[in-house]
């Protein structure tokens, strides 16, 4: 019984390591956000995810994989981006934390909300 709960113990440890690394192996630090980037991909008239949650100083870059063109626009002004063309993007780096919602200023269904925290 003593060597299924050591076994057990060895098993969660190596979980923890492996979800303490990133791809490359290095030890990551997820208190870091000023140099992080997020994805947003814009495609079948949905930005995808419609909800992302990142940390101040982070950029956000959206990036139009259908061939009609597409704005990233705040509802409050906070940022636009001119028509992002078929495989064109937009980057915006958030440094203050709030809730930012946004829209396609040429297909106004087309919604997204991006939350900052820091």
């Amino acid at each position: 019984m003593v060597w299924k709960r050591t076994v057990l113990a060895l098993s969660v440890l190596s979980l923890l390591a492996v979800s303490c690394t990133t791809t490359d192996g290095e030890p990551s630090d997820s208190n870091t956000s000023s140099s992080s980037a997020s994805n947003v991909t814009i495609d079948n008239f949905a930005f995808g995810p419609s909800s992302l949650e990142v940390g101040v100083g982070t950029e956000v870059t959206w990036t139009n994989e259908q061939g009609s063109p597409h704005t990233i626009t705040a509802d409050d002004g906070s940022f636009t981006s001119d028509n992002v063309a078929k495989d064109g993007t937009f980057s915006f780096t958030f440094v203050t934390p709030g809730t930012y919602a946004y829209h396609c200023e040429i297909h106004p269904n087309m919604t997204g909300t991006i939350t900052v925290s820091g």
